[in-house]
């Protein structure tokens, strides 16, 4: 369920994303990363990320990857 509001929340980021910057201010660490005005980026890429995340969860391609990488901890590799 929350895959499904996610996809539409990354794509407004990297759509919008000057507007994200100027609601969330610069972030430090990106802007030392990207170099000056490296805050955009980084809200492109974090928006980029996340839709291409929540589409695989939603189809099923993450659950795979995540149960062979994690599934030890769980025991249910």
């Amino acid at each position: 369920m929350i895959a499904w509001i996610l996809i539409p929340v990354g794509i407004l980021m990297v759509v919008y994303t000057e507007k994200v910057g100027h609601l969330t201010g610069t972030i430090p660490f990106a802007e030392k990363i990207f170099g000056i005005g490296g805050t955009y980026p980084f809200l492109k890429t974090i928006g980029l990320i996340m839709t291409i995340l929540s589409f695989m969860w939603v189809t099923g391609g993450i659950q795979p990857i995540l149960k062979s990488a994690f599934g030890v901890f769980f025991g249910s590799a």
